[in-house]
């Protein structure tokens, strides 16, 4: 990798730790012998990923006949590839110092892309739809470390940049030494995450994935190019924003048109997220 990730790492300080209940499911998901049983008892050791299990179980995505009540029964409901998706979540969900408003908006911001992501990547066929959850998940990562690392001067950029004091990428470097993707990115490389997520989180914004870098190119390019349109959707739509940028061309982007979309393409997207989101947002956002 072109980027010192370790230099990024050490010139953030106050570095958020992985939470230890998702570090413990995803150990437990590496073992083919593990039980529902014992996955729900790890899970239960964290009250706010435990009550946001049950709470996705029972939403609409899951269109379940009945009400899931247990830990091990929404275990065997969601799945492991789902599990993983929806406790990194709530871990990160929890990762804030505080919980204001600005928090509220990034972690709906980060779980309305996670959203839109696996919308889009079954809508078009162009990703794996819980590897897209996971990398519209984390795509704003950087911003959640950024704020919890020196919450002053993140507020300070979230204000400047409201208020049009400039192009986003030009304000974060008043502020911060480096762009949110790559403080994002450095720390999931930090945490050991595999390298789909770690580049899908660094070039969101830009699609320069170095073909002779990468073992599977094209499918890493398109997973890249849905987390960019889904990002394009949420502020079009207004999901973890102040407001909706109603004007904003969503099929001009890079990744409506890496993913050769049309217009009808893009608008009948824009319609399934902004629903989808509507009736499952309680089940995600407190």
């Amino acid at each position: 990798m072109t980027t010192d990730f370790q230099s990024v790492v050490r010139s953030i300080g106050d570095l958020p730790p992985m939470p230890k209940v998702a570090t413990k499911v995803l150990e437990l998901l590496g073992d083919p012998n593990i039980s529902y049983s014992r996955l729900g008892e790890t899970i239960s050791s964290d009250p706010a990923v435990s009550a946001r299990l049950l709470k996705v179980a029972n939403s609409a995505f899951y269109s379940m006949k009945r009400q899931i009540k247990t830990l091990d029964h929404a275990v065997a409901i969601v799945g492991e590839r789902t599990l993983r998706s929806l406790v990194l979540a709530a871990s990160l969900e929890g990762m804030n110092k505080s919980y204001g408003l600005l928090e509220k908006m990034l972690w709906e911001d980060s779980i309305g892309c996670a959203i839109g992501c696996r919308i889009l990547a079954r809508k078009f066929s162009s990703a794996d739809p819980e590897e897209a959850f996971l990398a519209g998940l984390f795509r704003h990562l950087g911003k959640i470390v950024m704020n919890y690392s020196d919450p002053e001067a993140f507020r300070s950029l979230a204000e400047a940049a409201y208020v049009g004091g400039g192009k986003y990428s030009d304000l974060e470097g008043r502020f911060f030494p480096y762009a949110h993707a790559v403080v994002g990115a450095a720390v999931l490389d930090k945490w050991n995450f595999n390298r789909s997520l770690v580049m899908t989180t660094l070039h969101h914004e830009d699609l320069k994935i170095a073909q002779e870098e990468e073992d599977n190119c094209e499918g890493l390019f398109r997973l890249t190019a849905t987390v960019n349109l889904a990002d394009r959707v949420c502020r079009r739509l207004g999901i973890g924003q102040r407001e909706a940028d109603e004007e904003l061309d969503v099929a001009g982007c890079l990744g409506a048109k890496a993913l050769q979309l049309n217009e009808t393409d893009v608008e009948q997207a824009l319609e399934e997220v902004g629903e989808t989101f509507s009736e499952n947002r309680d089940y995600f956002v407190s």
